[in-house]
């Protein structure tokens, strides 16, 4: 079997995340700090900005497992989470994506699995390239994450739906990372922890294998594949 290139999915499989709403409430007070900071003072008390948050990514989060597509970070806070308000907040522009790099390591706790780097260490003595390919709607978290576990010098490339503005399941992600790393998809194996988007995308693109990785958090999500 000749294999040339592997790709893994960053939350669920790289690292594992929880979350919960007495959680989030408790981060949420440094959220406020945060907008506040960028002139973005919204008037409301932590259960309301967290009511508005969360609310506004659930209706961004239903749209995009439809159109598979990515929106800038921007237009998810202005069109998703800000909706309604009179206020166009201008600022958003240059700010969205650290916000929603702050919700992508606040709003969830994330630790990396334990054998990851001695898997990487291996699949690289093997001569084997590899990356990622993760959904994700900041350009920022999956960088800093991987800073933060010592492990991002092992990935190349490192393939964000925040950029390439289209989400897994859809096959075309998966046929640009192969082209990333020049290796054919027949060539490729890919790794995550959801058979809906991972194993089914990394599929319908032609790779070699696509394994499952189970995580155990329960988040509500279909899965079927």
């Amino acid at each position: 079997m000749t294999v040339k290139a592997v790709f893994f999915d960053m939350g669920g499989t790289i690292d594992t995340f929880w979350y919960s709403k007495e959680m989030r409430l408790a981060e949420t007070p440094g959220l406020q700090l945060l907008l506040s900071s960028y002139g973005l003072d919204l008037r409301l008390n932590d259960q309301q900005l967290y009511d508005l948050v969360t609310n506004g990514i659930a209706r961004y989060h239903q749209w995009r497992l439809v159109s598979y597509q990515e929106l800038p970070a921007s237009v998810v806070w202005r069109d998703y989470i800000l909706a309604g308000k009179s206020d166009p907040y201008p600022q958003l522009d240059s700010i969205a994506d650290d916000l929603m790099v702050w919700i992508e390591t606040h709003y969830y706790k994330r630790k990396m699995r334990p054998e990851i780097p001695a898997v990487l260490a291996a699949i690289q003595s093997m001569g084997l390239k590899i990356g990622i390919i993760s959904n994700v709607n900041s350009r920022g978290q999956v960088p800093l994450n991987l800073t933060q576990y010592g492990i991002k010098h092992y990935f190349n490339p490192i393939i964000l739906s925040s950029e390439y503005k289209w989400r897994k399941p859809d096959p075309s992600i998966f046929h640009f990372a192969a082209r990333l790393a020049n290796c054919p998809t027949s060539e490729c194996i890919y790794i995550g922890d959801r058979i809906a988007r991972d194993i089914v995308g990394a599929k319908r693109a032609g790779y070699k294998l696509a394994i499952q990785i189970k995580h155990d958090f329960k988040h509500g999500e279909n899965d079927d594949g």
